[in-house]
């Protein structure tokens, strides 16, 4: 494709003419064809494709690095300015010309970089790794990483959380009841992951067995897990009417 080819794409988009699904579907199509014929490709496009990629219309499908409408919005607007303008047709170029008779004023250049070695797709001129990007494809990459990361963290967090809460009903039901180390673990091991009584459990456990002061287990086994609930509770409810993260 041509910048004019792509342009046009673009700005189908950006006008209303295409749905930001079909808009995906067809860029994707056209960039892997120019990348399976290595055709020169702007770096413009090549900028936007990033966000293509990471693009997704099913709101309930999107993470912490998945770019919604707005973003990919923002990048094609981005892309649709820098690439080039179309060239006038000769016709109306001619009749300008013949009312105007001063001289053309040449516009101005629209520099199109084209990648050695950048682009998603590996391979080529299209390959290894990522070319010249503007400053809002870099700071929507690094927002988008960063809150992957956070999440990751928040994960391993829970994790860890729900492993204590596990050894410490375990300890409770064994010096409660008397069962004995395995029956009390098997029996600890679904009720660690039942969110109040779980945890209700677990903050006796740690006063009574482990002899925790009441303020540390009440932060560990009480707070920790209400915050981690409602803050679940938020995601869902953005989720559902659709408000992104």
């Amino acid at each position: 494709m041509t910048p004019e080819h792509w342009r046009d794409l673009v700005d189908a988009y950006v006008s209303g003419r295409l749905s930001a699904d079909a808009f995906k579907r067809r860029f994707t199509e056209a960039y892997d064809e120019a990348a399976r014929t290595r055709a020169p490709t702007p770096s413009a496009i090549q900028d936007l494709a990033y966000v293509v990629q990471a693009y997704a219309g099913d709101p309930t499908a999107r993470g912490h690095d998945v770019a919604d409408d707005a973003a990919l919005m923002d990048a094609a607007l981005i892309a649709l300015e820098a690439l080039p303008a179309p060239a006038p047709i000769a016709g109306e170029t001619r009749a300008a010309d013949e009312r105007d008779p001063s001289p053309p004023v040449r516009p101005p250049e629209v520099i199109v970089h084209v990648h050695t070695g950048g682009g998603p797709f590996g391979g080529g001129p299209y390959g290894g790794g990522r070319g010249p990007e503007t400053p809002h494809v870099r700071r929507a990459a690094f927002a988008m990483g960063a809150e992957g990361a956070v999440g990751c963290l928040a994960i391993i967090a829970w994790l860890l959380l729900g492993l204590l809460q596990f050894f410490a009903i375990a300890a409770q039901i064994d010096a409660v009841l008397g069962w004995g180390p395995a029956p009390s673990t098997i029996v600890a091991f679904p009720l660690a992951f039942v969110p109040i009584i779980g945890s209700a459990i677990a903050f006796f456990g740690a006063m009574d067995v482990w002899g925790w002061n009441v303020i540390v287990a009440g932060v560990v086994f009480l707070a920790l897990p209400a915050l981690s609930l409602f803050g679940g509770w938020r995601q869902r409810r953005h989720i559902r009417f659709g408000r992104g993260p």
